[in-house]
């Protein structure tokens, strides 16, 4: 079957406290035979500092076509778009110490 890779972007992207970045699929990406396998990516302000992957942006592509696909350096993968935030009441105050990464946000 299908399964998600992660595709290195060698870049990484700060984001204050208040704002988050979300990554989301070109409209040229399913024309390739490609999606974005968790329809958007969340990029949050702790992901930068992460000593796992040291902020680098990947992006979880699944590949839909017959053939396997070829990644060019360079190549256009998705979007990237920075927006602020706000808090819930009951949000305001951590459960725990979060390490940004896929799935990290634990809720």
């Amino acid at each position: 079957g299908m399964k998600p890779t992660l595709i290195p972007t060698g870049l990484k992207a700060y984001c204050p406290e208040d704002e988050f970045f979300i990554l989301v699929n070109r409209s040229s990406g399913p024309k390739k035979g490609y999606v974005m396998a968790n329809s958007i990516g969340i990029i949050d302000a702790d992901y930068y500092g992460n000593d796992n992957n040291e902020g680098e942006i990947f992006f979880q592509l699944v590949n839909f076509g017959l053939t396997d696909k070829v990644i060019k350096k360079g190549e256009r993968l998705g979007q990237g778009i920075f927006l602020p935030y706000l808090l819930a009441d009951d949000e305001a105050a951590p459960l725990a110490k979060r390490t940004g990464g896929f799935g990290s946000s634990g809720r």
